[in-house]
């Protein structure tokens, strides 16, 4: 007995999709500059568009794009929801690292709350907004991808 598969063959969940885009905006977006005088903010543009090209830094964008494209069949298919939140969880790390990394370039200026006197661009805000989006998205199409797959079992 043959059974065809009646889940679309494109099924976006708009929420990892849009948490993917926002994300990267708010990776590429300045994050925040060494100080008022300076030019160069800290962002993972400017990482990228190093002279060098960015080495390990870009392999943020890369789970960021791997998020993308699972999160166009990630309402359908529980393969791609988990390739999501894989994806997105990678991404998540990596920018963390690259943040921190940055953070680590800059000197201590004597005072416990130095970091607060940076001037902060909307980078930060923005891809924290994208990554929770993400998660969250990818999450629940994990889980409603997988009991709609079952459930689609147990009609057969």
């Amino acid at each position: 007995m043959t059974t065809q598969d009646s889940r679309p063959s494109f099924a976006p969940d708009a929420v990892v999709v849009v948490g993917a885009l926002v994300a990267t905006v708010g990776y590429l977006t300045p994050w925040f500059r060494a100080g008022d005088g300076y030019s160069w903010s800290f962002s993972g543009w400017a990482y990228a568009s190093l002279s060098t090209g960015g080495g390990w830094t870009l392999l943020t964008l890369g789970w960021l794009v791997v998020a993308l494209v699972a999160g166009g069949w990630a309402r359908a298919y529980p393969g791609a929801a988990l390739t999501a939140l894989t994806a997105a969880v990678g991404a998540w790390t990596f920018a963390l690292t690259v943040v921190a990394a940055s953070f680590a370039e800059l000197r201590e200026r004597g005072s416990i709350n130095w970091i607060a006197e940076l001037p902060f661009g909307i980078g930060l805000p923005v891809m924290a907004t994208g990554f929770g989006l993400l998660v969250a998205g990818a999450v629940r199409a994990v889980v409603r991808s997988t009991v709609g797959a079952l459930d689609a079992t147990a009609r057969r």
